[in-house]
């Protein structure tokens, strides 16, 4: 494509991140009113194969910026879209004078949750410190997200971290909870520090809170399936063991 083709295509990709970053969260992703959360979910996957960072044309990298807003707008979209509670508080929000072409806080959650897409990133990466610093970015530009919150708990919960760190670290994920019990994340943070602690049945239960909320979690479920079988164990060796006592119980009696 030539000079003038790919400023033509700037200049369209422009227009469109204006509107996308200008309307409703419907409109953003596409949907009806009435969208479903897997509705939801699903223009949200189509929307950013076209809008992610990642995916700036070639010769027009001074747009990547840009994409990120929209990305971030597109996942703030997702998550108020998907959840009951959000929605509704947004949806009364649009009746309202305040709601015009997008507020400042608006653009704020749309930052804080490109932050949070950084900072998952690094984590893959192995570069705790760095994602770290994006996690505190974005807590302080979405100072009421749960899901950012915990993870900076979550991070803070080194391998020789003593016990009494880690029940200070599990009773603070338990206000995070207490402000929002939808979020996946924060029951299975929970529950590998009540692990840890040895406190087995109550990380159990926080996996099967993570299993009801998201059930293709394989991680939550692995962990209930060896902790099953551990018990299975357990109990047939307590069995077996009961059967060898009585055996010798037996032999001695008919001497």
């Amino acid at each position: 494509m030539g000079t003038s083709g790919n400023e033509a295509r700037g200049s369209d990709l422009r227009k469109g991140a204006e509107t996308l970053l200008a309307v409703d969260y419907f409109a953003a992703l596409r949907v009806p009113r009435t969208a479903t959360p897997e509705a939801v979910k699903s223009a949200f996957l189509k929307a950013v194969k076209h809008w992610h960072p990642d995916r700036v044309p070639v010769g027009l990298e001074e747009l990547k910026p840009l994409f990120g807003q929209v990305f971030g707008r597109l996942e703030v979209a997702r998550a108020t879209l998907s959840d009951p509670e959000r929605r509704g508080r947004y949806v009364a929000s649009l009746a309202t004078p305040k709601h015009e072409t997008g507020s400042a806080a608006d653009g704020s959650a749309a930052t804080a949750a490109l932050e949070f897409q950084k900072a998952e990133g690094l984590l893959k990466k192995h570069d705790v410190a760095q994602a770290t610093a994006h996690l505190r970015r974005a807590v302080q530009l979405d100072p009421t997200n749960v899901a950012y919150q915990g993870l900076v708990l979550w991070l803070r919960a080194k391998p020789e971290s003593s016990a009494v760190e880690l029940t200070e670290l599990a009773s603070e994920l338990d206000e995070l909870i207490h402000k929002d019990a939808r979020v996946e994340r924060l029951f299975f943070y929970r529950a590998q520090l009540r692990k840890r602690l040895d406190r087995s049945k109550e990380a159990m239960a926080d996996f099967a809170r993570v299993i009801e909320l998201n059930p293709k979690n394989v991680d939550a479920a692995r962990e209930l399936r060896i902790y099953r079988m551990r018990l299975e164990r357990s109990a047939s060796a307590s069995a077996e063991s009961r059967e060898g006592a009585f055996a010798f119980l037996k032999k001695l009696l008919k001497r």
